[in-house]
């Protein structure tokens, strides 16, 4: 997929902070791995990878992280292969 500067910079940022977002979820080294998948424009795979570890564990996922999760997976065209994993990982309040 071949995108412009300013979609390419969005991208960066909305998976950086959907990285943040997740930080009390994630291990350090999982962190790294996603920055590194950043790093690399691998936008689809870094939100497939994200899934996948949390789903491993049956992480509770805030609904609006969630819902950056299905935005993200939509543009990427990749929505199947992040949100199934997502869909076994039970809800939690985002208060």
């Amino acid at each position: 997929m071949v995108l412009d500067f300013a979609t390419h910079s969005d991208l960066t940022g909305r998976l950086r902070g959907l990285v943040i977002l997740l930080a009390e979820r994630l291990t350090l080294d999982q962190a790294r791995s996603a920055d590194e998948l950043i790093d690399a424009s691998e936008f689809g795979v870094v939100l497939e990878v994200l899934a996948e570890w949390l789903c491993e564990h049956e992480t509770p996922i805030p609904d609006g992280i969630r819902r950056d999760f299905e935005r993200l997976s939509v543009q990427m065209g990749n929505a199947e292969r992040v949100m199934r994993p997502l869909d076994l990982c039970p809800a939690e309040s985002d208060a």
